[in-house]
């Protein structure tokens, strides 16, 4: 998926977001040293603005914050 849609060679996507390919969740191992996770980000292809953006500090705390699509239902 790095290749074909092109999203920066920094590490797995986990999810590609639901706009057709133009943003995903990646774990990011470019700060990770042999001892430390990965942190999970927002890349998006589009934004060339801010391409990156920093969602959790690893996977464990990304799960944690994960909250049901219902609260934010009206």
């Amino acid at each position: 998926m790095i290749r074909e849609w092109k999203y920066p060679p920094i590490g797995i996507v986990i999810y590609v977001c639901p706009s057709g390919g133009h943003d995903a969740v990646m774990l990011d191992y470019r700060d990770c040293g042999p001892d430390r996770e990965s942190k999970v980000v927002h890349a998006d292809l589009v934004t060339s603005e801010h391409p990156i953006i920093p969602l959790a500090e690893n996977f464990t705390a990304f799960i944690a914050g994960l909250v049901h699509e219902n609260l934010y239902r009206n």
